[in-house]
């Protein structure tokens, strides 16, 4: 039987999840260089960036990408370090709270009626017991042309 791990943290009290394989390291929320950029940021849910072992690492919110309205820095956050087209990329989140392991159906595809453009990241949902969340794809929340602004290619 397929077992999968899931990294479960939350956005705006809401639960969330993550595939394991996907990340690399959650580290403490340290925004070290401010502001990503002004109110003409094509990318306002860039958080700015953060320092990881002398490693300037471009940080994501991930709530504001989603849309949630909660989008403001909890008590407590952490920050899921991820890649994406083999950049490292750091998405704020509320907390992380523990890794599931979960077998056989507890992992469905999303419906294709619920997808949006918005929504593209939710490729799966998990099911626990009566909790049920989305897993999002980190390397598919940045569109290629952000990660190339990024890299400076």
């Amino acid at each position: 039987m397929n077992e999968a791990q899931i990294v479960v943290f939350s956005l705006d009290g809401l639960p969330f999840g993550a595939s394991a394989e996907e990340v690399e390291e959650v580290v403490e929320y340290s925004i070290l260089q401010g502001e990503y950029g002004n109110s003409e940021n094509k990318m306002p849910y860039m958080e700015g960036y953060t320092n990881v072992r002398g490693n300037m690492i471009p940080v994501v919110n991930l709530g504001k990408y989603l849309g949630l309205e909660g989008t403001t820095v909890p008590d407590d956050p952490k920050i899921i370090l991820a890649r994406a087209n083999k950049i490292l990329v750091g998405f704020a989140v509320n907390n992380v709270s523990r890794i599931l392991r979960l077998k056989g159906k507890a992992i469905q595809d999303t419906p294709r009626i619920i997808t949006t453009p918005e929504n593209a990241c939710i490729k799966k949902f998990a099911i626990d017991g009566e909790l049920l969340f989305p897993i999002i794809h980190l390397e598919s929340v940045l569109p290629e042309e952000a990660l190339r602004s990024l890299s400076g290619t």
